[in-house]
Parts: structure tokens; C-alpha cells; sequence
């Protein structure tokens, strides 16, 4: 990954050196999830983009970590936070703290890259993307 040495350990939390597989009914719950913050189709396109990271995964049954990772772990307990009654801006906090990521983990390099003007330059400066 891009320039992740010894900032892997922040930006990852309690994932930083786990991997796992993509399950087809926990993927679904993902793109479901999402799907709900689309008043606009395309409206968020990072998302969509890492969704497709999963899918490929899942598609080639090969191991996921890192934002991937991050991502999918983030988007199955936010939606069970908010399942449970909890908002959005709650979840989302809640699901951060529950695997001790940093928000910047969610996002793929190659999301981020792929659409910049969604990011800020903080995301670029935890991956080590140059802008």
C-alpha cells in the first residue's frame, strides 16, 4: 500500500494485520446500507468504488485487509448500530471506535485517487498519496 510504514498501526486500529473473506449475504448488507444515503444516483462514488473492491475480492475468493478491510468491518456494524436505533453521525462514530480505526482508513488509496475532489487533503496525507 501507499506509503503506509508505520502508520499502519493508527490508521488500521485493531485491523492492522487482519485479513478475512467477503460473505455474499454481508455484502449485500453493505450495498444495501449504502444505498440508503443515495438521494442522487452516483451521488457518493467512493462508495461505490470500494463496493466493487469487495465484490472482486469476493468474486476471486482472495483475502481482504487494510482498507478493505476497514471499510467493509465499518459499513456491517454501522448498519447494525443504526439497526439498533442509533443515527447516522452516532453509528459512525460508534463503528470507529468499535475497531479503533481512524476515519481515514475507510478509503482505498485507489478510491481516493480515483476520485479526488470527494477528499480532503487529510485522507491523501494518511496514505501518503501525493496530490
Amino acid at each position: 500500500m501507499v506509503g503506509l510504514t508505520n502508520s499502519a498501526g493508527r490508521l488500521l486500529g485493531n485491523l492492522a494485520h487482519q485479513t478475512d473473506f467477503i460473505e455474499v449475504e454481508k455484502l449485500r448488507l453493505v450495498e444495501q446500507h449504502l444505498a440508503q444515503f443515495e438521494e442522487f444516483p452516483g451521488e457518493f462514488p467512493q462508495n461505490w468504488a470500494m463496493l466493487n473492491r469487495l465484490k472482486t475480492a469476493l468474486a476471486q475468493e482472495s483475502a481482504i485487509s487494510g482498507a478493505d478491510l476497514s471499510f467493509y468491518y465499518h459499513e456491517l456494524k454501522e448498519a447494525e448500530f443504526m439497526a439498533n436505533g442509533l443515527s447516522y453521525y452516532e453509528a459512525q462514530a460508534e463503528a470507529l471506535k468499535f475497531y479503533g480505526v481512524s476515519p481515514f482508513s475507510l478509503y482505498h488509496p485507489d478510491a481516493i485517487e480515483a476520485f479526488p475532489d470527494q477528499f480532503n487533503k487529510n485522507w491523501f496525507n494518511a496514505w501518503g498519496i501525493e496530490k
